[in-house]
Formats: structure tokens, sequence, C-alpha cells
């Protein structure tokens, strides 16, 4: 028998599949804005000026202008010494595969959300005469690589000597971004620039350039930072205790050793939360609240709130505008930056960051905004309860207000106001009126009342003395009968009905002024109108002296 020999070998890799995959890896279609202005943006770039324009074009409908004046690119065509161009072009030649990058460059694939158009124009040139003015058209790469099985686009490269009117920079035009179909407005995008891109940096940045945003006919030089919710003072210049924001980012640290290397994990916590978001913007629907995981000053995207704010800190998500920092996590974020891969497992840095981010929640509640927010919040709880009492009063002293009303031993009394549609007050006169032995039936005996499983109550009764009588059966209780109708109520599951009023009597077999039959799904259940019953008086306030 032959020995067997081990043969080394290589993996292959299908180069078009995976250009198709990081295109469509996106968690919103506006992240090719996000890795754009990270390349744009980048410290290693210096641009002064960075100009983001979205627009209709003529054949290709939905279209981005994106340019800079920064130091623009040089192509190589060498794997081992690639230029900015050959980066580029080529795929994961970055700083996770051990290459130079640029500051917010950690996986190379980001640019290739650029390649979802109809057609993408790179001019480039660094503004030193010696190098060469680079033009970069990609046909129909969309179309090509969304083939089955998919296409390689039309790369065509030019070279020429620089002009004397070529602008040193980058300018890329993506015709027919995502087939053209979405045409964007001005506050869209500026909303998303904020809250996912270094638009929105949390951090300092030393070098600012100026970022103007062009949609249609609107145009804006924006300020770069994020939008933190800030402290508000009062007329009479005091804090306004309804927004809670820390004096200073609060951060914790925690050394752990990976694979036998030490590395500090260092976790910043800044923003706070307000009673008054709209003063802030703050929206569900603009995805601005919560809590945002901010890596190397990018606010990427919103983390569980309930699952990173610890036990201590309860205000409510959509109150809040958070920013956690934490710039070890660069290399756990998933393919397009929109998670944490292996958020649920054992990773040890992903652990130690939610553990950390837990402990500056804690820490943000024992600031001296934070205790006296909670103490003036109850107060004005208070003031509100206090408040709705006084207009329940003035409401039910009222002299047109009307009241439930039974005539007995020569008296009148006071059962409940009539109730406006509600099932518990319906409840409470029926009760009462039990209680008072007043009820228009030969026996009634409530055993239990629940909110919770199936029909609300359930009683023994009997109707009249010719009657047999039902034991421990289910009676639905609602302030009209429509409501049984409208709630969808088993019928099978209801041996009577009883509410206060019924509004539409035409769909009920009528045995007397008060009581009637539902006939329905062969059945025939009794349903009661207690406004009805005898003895029943409707008064006014105003007669009930």
């Amino acid at each position: 028998m032959d020995a067997s020999t081990a043969e080394k070998i290589k993996p292959q890799i299908h180069d078009l599949s995976a250009f198709k995959q990081i295109m469509e890896s996106r968690s919103h279609p506006l992240d090719m804005l996000r890795e754009a202005i990270s390349n744009m943006m980048a410290p290693e770039v210096n641009a002064n000026i960075i100009v983001i324009q979205h627009y209709s074009h003529p054949e290709y409908n939905a279209s981005f202008i994106l340019k800079d004046d920064g130091i623009g690119m040089t192509y190589t065509g060498n794997s081992d010494n690639p230029g900015r161009l050959d980066r580029f072009i080529g795929l994961a030649f970055s700083k996770a595969a051990g290459l130079p990058a640029d500051y917010w460059g950690w996986k190379g694939l980001g640019s290739k959300l650029m390649l979802n158009c109809h057609k993408l124009v790179l001019e480039t040139w660094t503004g030193n005469p010696k190098d060469e003015h680079i033009t970069l058209n990609i046909i129909n790469p969309r179309n090509s690589l969304l083939s089955e099985p998919p296409q390689a686009p039309d790369y065509y490269l030019t070279k020429r000597a620089p002009l004397s009117s070529d602008n040193k920079g980058t300018r890329i035009d993506i015709l027919g971004y995502d087939g053209g179909k979405k045409q964007y407005t001005f506050e869209e995008i500026l909303r998303y620039l904020y809250w996912n891109t270094a638009i929105g940096i949390t951090k300092s940045l030393s070098h600012k350039p100026r970022v103007s945003l062009k949609v249609g006919s609107e145009q804006k030089d924006l300020d770069i930072g994020y939008k933190f919710i800030t402290t508000q003072l009062l007329p009479n210049g005091e804090r306004d205790w309804r927004t809670v924001v820390a004096d200073s980012p609060i951060t914790k640290k925690e050394k752990i050793t990976i694979e036998g290397k030490e590395l500090e994990i260092i976790v910043t916590l800044k923003g706070g939360f307000t009673l008054d978001t709209g003063k802030f913007g703050l929206s569900p629907h603009r995805y601005n609240t919560g809590l945002r995981l901010s890596v190397k000053g990018i606010p990427y995207f919103q983390l569980p709130f309930y699952e990173y704010k610890g036990n201590k800190f309860i205000q409510y998500k959509d109150l809040c505008s958070f920013v956690v920092e934490c710039d070890q996590m660069e290399s756990k974020l998933n393919l397009d930056r929109s998670n944490i891969s292996n958020q649920l497992g054992e990773d040890e840095i992903v652990k130690t960051f939610k553990r950390l981010t837990a402990k500056c929640f804690d820490d943000f509640c024992q600031i001296q905004a934070y205790t006296e927010f909670e103490k003036n919040k109850r107060k004005e709880d208070e003031r509100s309860k206090a408040k709705a009492v006084r207009e329940r009063q003035e409401k039910l002293g009222n002299p047109n207000q009307e009241y439930v009303c039974v005539e007995h031993d020569n008296k009148t009394i006071i059962i409940h106001r009539v109730p406006d549609n509600s099932e518990m007050q319906t409840l409470a006169i029926f009760w009462k009126l039990e209680a008072l032995d007043m009820l228009p039936f030969e026996n009634f005996i409530t055993w239990e009342h629940t909110k919770k499983d199936g029909i609300d109550v359930i009683a023994s009764f009997q109707i009249d003395d010719e009657s047999s009588l039902e034991s421990f059966v289910p009676i639905e209780f609602e302030a009209t009968f429509e409501n049984v109708i409208s709630h969808e109520h088993n019928p099978k599951q209801m041996k009577c009905i009883i509410c206060w009023e019924i509004k539409d009597k035409s769909k009920l077999r009528k045995i007397n002024e008060y009581q009637y039959y539902y006939d329905v799904e062969n059945c025939s259940i009794p349903v009661y109108e207690i406004k009805s019953f005898p003895n029943i008086k409707i008064k006014r306030y105003s007669e009930l002296s």
C-alpha cells in the first residue's frame, strides 16, 4: 500500500463573487456615502474642501458627485506596492491585511459600494507636475456584477500629462447609483451624514475641511461634529433640569489579555437625555435616539440600548441621545459596519466593552444633574397627578354632568357618573347595584373579575323564577354592545352580555326594555342594558343638591 502524501494547496478566490457580495453588503443605501466621506476626510488625504452633490442625471437619473482637493491618487499596478488608486480599485488592500492605510481604513472594502451604479468616472491628480492626471472609467458595474453568474465590469484607465486647468484632488461621478431609482431629499442625506458618517464625528479632529452638501438646487456648508444634546438654561440663567448632560465625558478602562498580548479597552460615554426631545429633533423615526457606537469618532449604528445601559439608568430610550466611543471595537464590526460581530458570543473584547459601557451609565446616574432631575421629575409628576384630580373634580361638579341614580326607600342614591365608553365604569355601576340588591335578576353573584384571561367575569345568575341557575359561567361586560362585536369575542364563550347601553338594537331580539337576545352562530345570548334597568334615573349634577 502506497504511503499517503500531503500537498500544500492555496485556496482559490472568486473575485467577481466577492465584489458582488461586498457591493450588496449594506444596511442602508447611503452607506456608500459613509465610506466615501471616510476616505475624503481622512487626515492622510489633507483635504481642505469636500463637496457632496446629489442630482438627477439626464441619462442615469439619481447620481452623486464626490469631490475633494486632497492629495489625489497614484496608480502603480503593483500589488506589492499599491498606490491609492490601486487600493480603490482592488479588494482588501487594507490595515487588516497588514498594509499601510488611512485612519479609518480597516477592511479596504468600503469603496466597492460605489460599484452599485451604471457608470463610475474617477478623475484624480496629486498636484505634483511630475505625476500624471488619471481618469478611470468603470462601465456598467452594477448590472455586470448582479448578473448570474457575475460578469467583470470594463475598467478603462487613462493617463496624461497634467494641464494648467487640472485641479488637485479627486472627483468621483457615481452615475445611476443603486439603479438611479431613489432621489433623496436634502434633509434625508443631511440626517444620514450627521448620524452615520465622519461628518458627525464624536471626537475632536485636528484638521477640519470645509464640507458642502448640494442636493438639487439646495446647497449648504456643514458644521462638522456630532449633534450632541446640550445643557439648556432658563430665562433666569439657571440650568433647565429637564435636560441632563454630563459636564465631561465618562471614561472607563480595563486591561485584558488576548492570545498572550495585553490590550487596554477604553470606553467613553458622551451625551445625555431630555424631556424636551423636540428642541433637539430627537425621534425614533430619525434613528437618533438611544445609544450609538462610535469607533474612531464615526457614529456607526445604534446599540440595543437596554442591553448596554446597566441596571441603574432607568430613563426611556427615546428620551436619550448617547454615544459610546471605543476604538478597540474597530476589528469587531461586521462587514458593512452595521453591527458588532459575535455580539452574543464569548469574545473578550466585546464582553469587556459591554461591561464598561454599563459602568459608564452607572457613573452617569451619580452626577448632580441626574439626581436633581429625579427629584424634580417626582415633584412634576405629583403636580401633574394633582392637576388631573382637580380637573376630574371640576368635571364632576359641572352642573350638566350626568349621574346614574336609583330611587330606593323614597330617596335618590347616586351610583356613579354616566360612563364615557368605559368598561371599568360600567362594572362599577353594576357592582354597586348588585350590592344594593337592585339588579333585575332573580339571583346574581359575581365570583371573580380579571383583565387577563378570556371573558371578564365569572358569575352565577338566574334570569327569573322560571329559569334555571347558571353557575360559574363567563359573562362579558362592555361599555356598549357594539364593542362586543368589534372586539370579536367568541359567542360560545359568553353566557351573558352586560353593557351600559345598546346603540343599535336592530340586531337584537327584544324581550323587554332592558333585556334582549343576541342570536349568533347557533347561540342565543341574553343581553342586558344597564341604563334601561328599572329604577335607574339619569340626573344632572344641578338636580342633586
